[in-house]
């Protein structure tokens, strides 16, 4: 990490017990993977909306009591509708970020 971005950096604390915290980081050390690569791994793949990730997100809600089953059904479907629609449309993620980043270099002040 470079000094500018460890200066805007947050912390992100986690709680586990004892054995969790020593058989993640046993399970971490096995594939060459530190914790803080591993928590900013997950959080960038949940960000860009990655598939494996959403399909992760989507099985925790489904069997955690933490989660009603219409919310996470309602995500669900409307995720779906999403894909649909970018699908209709012929646009990837990184076509639509090249639309952007053409706007933002034709109007730079937006």
């Amino acid at each position: 990490m470079s000094d500018d971005s460890i200066t805007n950096s947050k912390r992100v604390y986690v709680y586990l017990n004892e054995k969790q915290h020593v058989d993640l980081k046993i399970r971490l050390d096995y594939l060459g993977i530190s914790m803080s690569e591993f928590v900013r791994v997950c959080g960038a793949g949940l960000l860009e909306q990655h598939p494996i990730m959403e399909q992760f997100m989507d099985h925790y809600r489904e069997t955690s009591e933490k989660f009603s089953k219409k919310k996470t059904n309602q995500a669900k479907k409307d995720r779906e509708q999403a894909e649909k629609l970018n699908k209709d449309l012929g646009l990837d993620f990184d076509e639509i970020e090249d639309i952007f980043d053409l706007i933002e270099k034709d109007h730079p002040e937006i």
